[in-house]
């Protein structure tokens, strides 16, 4: 994959001008300007890259196909496909269906989007007045406070705040040389692995004491206060991943309930999150993404500026490697799913090593197909979805709490995989016709134009002239 095969892409007026990045990946470019300093002022159209645009239409639309689980059954159906109440008919092939093409997929292409975008926002605001740093921290600021609201008062499923917390230190490291944003990548990526690892390690060690604890009941010994901590948090985790039917007719009570008790247990649930789930985990991924992102987007990945013969070894690496994985994970998944220690030593790596070969698969077809001049008018359906990623993005959420939570229809629960997929189905097609309507009428999506007019600091202009 040397350089000596980039070349530029048919498909752009401008394919030297890189674009913004509209959601969480949202970036403006860098311009040749040898004007006096003007306003900061988001980028125009005529500005845009393309292939962005439909890769991150592409991506917020396989988010719903993911999300949408998490509207309509308890995290451990997530990935679990034998929940019990939950093993409708026809659900292996929705399950599995969603688990090779989507399940860790598009999360991280939504990353690496925002890591490019770092360097494009960053990159046109220096451009213009030399330094970025209070514009790009307000920006994430805004982004953050969006996040809270969204994820406390909608949904816990939220993945702004943590776009937010990390997209401010990976500011620093904008101007690193790429072999140096690699190592520092591969190790975030490494730090979530371990971490689960060592957690496998001490929940193996838990359940031991456990046993032990009753063990010693069943004799009539009296338990040490160390034993009673241990089954006390073994049971509780075990349950949380393999819950009982009373534990999931609790929970459907509450979902089909009124908006208190949802915001009180999203609330929590969030909480506990943000506290310990993220800062621990998922961040570390989520940043090792972003400089992923900055390093494709540096070598023209992104902007389908690499040759067709790239594209095409990329894709047939990446599946080639990322699919089999993936099949070997969802059956590991599939058959071991309630032995937690498994997953955690191993099962949850192989995971998300596979998910990220996939999801450089997907974009790789992605340019390719924008390179071909393939699909056309989905093409460009895409690409105004992609523009208003954002927005389209918190639809999802107030279209999932309405079709689902008990202050809306109340579907939680009663809807199966496969009618799932339906439903998903309908949702994407709302966003492919109302996403173009728009924006032929208006300059940006609304979230996008709130958070422009924030980030700002004045209301920018919404209808076209």
């Amino acid at each position: 994959m040397s350089s000596t095969d980039d070349a530029p892409s048919p498909q752009f007026e401008n394919p030297a001008l890189p674009e913004q990045a509209e959601v969480p990946g949202q970036a403006e470019p860098p311009t040749e300007d040898t004007s006096p300093p003007a306003p900061d002022t988001p980028v125009s159209l005529a500005d845009r890259i393309g292939s962005i645009d439909v890769l991150r239409g592409v991506a917020v639309l396989g988010i719903f196909l993911v999300n949408s689980l998490t509207f309509d059954m308890p995290a451990p159906g997530f990935m679990n496909p034998n929940l019990p109440g939950f093993d409708h008919p026809g659900s292996d092939f929705a399950y599995a269906l969603v688990f090779m093409v989507a399940m860790h997929k598009f999360m991280p292409i939504f990353s690496m989007l925002f890591g490019a975008g770092i360097l494009l926002f960053t990159g046109r605001v220096e451009a213009r007045h030399g330094h970025s740093g209070r514009r790009w921290f307000a920006r994430q600021g805004w982004l953050w406070a969006i996040g809270l609201v969204h994820g406390y008062v909608l949904w816990n499923g939220d993945i702004l705040v943590p776009y937010a917390v990390v997209g401010l230190p990976l500011y620093l490291v904008r101007r690193w040389r790429t072999r140096t944003l690699a190592v520092a990548a591969a190790v975030c990526f490494l730090v979530p692995m371990a971490g689960m690892y060592g957690l496998g390690v001490g929940l193996e060690y838990g359940r031991g004491v456990s046993e032990e604890a009753r063990l010693a009941e069943a004799e009539g010994q009296e338990l040490t206060t160390k034993q009673e901590q241990f089954r006390e948090i073994w049971d509780g985790t075990s349950r949380s991943y393999a819950p009982t039917l009373d534990d999931l007719a609790e929970v459907s009570e509450t979902m089909r309930g009124g908006y208190g008790s949802i915001f009180r247990r999203n609330g929590s649930e969030l909480l506990q999150q943000h506290l310990v789930m993220y800062p621990l985990l998922v961040n570390w991924n989520i940043a090792a993404y972003m400089m992923l992102g900055m390093i494709l987007f540096r070598a023209g990945v992104l902007s389908a500026s690499r040759s067709d013969a790239f594209y095409l070894r990329m894709l047939l690496l990446c599946y080639g490697v990322g699919l089999p994985a993936t099949w070997l994970s969802m059956m590991n998944h599939h058959h071991h799913f309630s032995d937690l220690i498994l997953l955690m030593k191993g099962e949850m790596q192989l995971h998300m090593s596979s998910g990220v070969l996939v999801a450089l698969g997907h974009i790789a077809l992605v340019m390719l197909v924008v390179r071909r001049g393939w699909l056309a008018g989905l093409r460009n359906r895409l690409g105004a979805a992609g523009r208003m990623a954002f927005t389209n993005y918190l639809s999802q959420t107030v279209l999932g709490c309405l079709l689902f939570y008990g202050y809306g229809l109340g579907l939680w629960g009663q809807v199966s995989r496969l009618a799932l997929l339906g439903l998903v189905l309908a949702v994407w097609t709302l966003q492919l016709l109302w996403s173009p309507w728009w924006l032929g009428r208006y300059r940006f999506g609304p979230a996008e134009w709130l958070w422009r007019s924030l980030t700002y600091g004045q209301k920018q202009p919404l209808r076209r002239d």
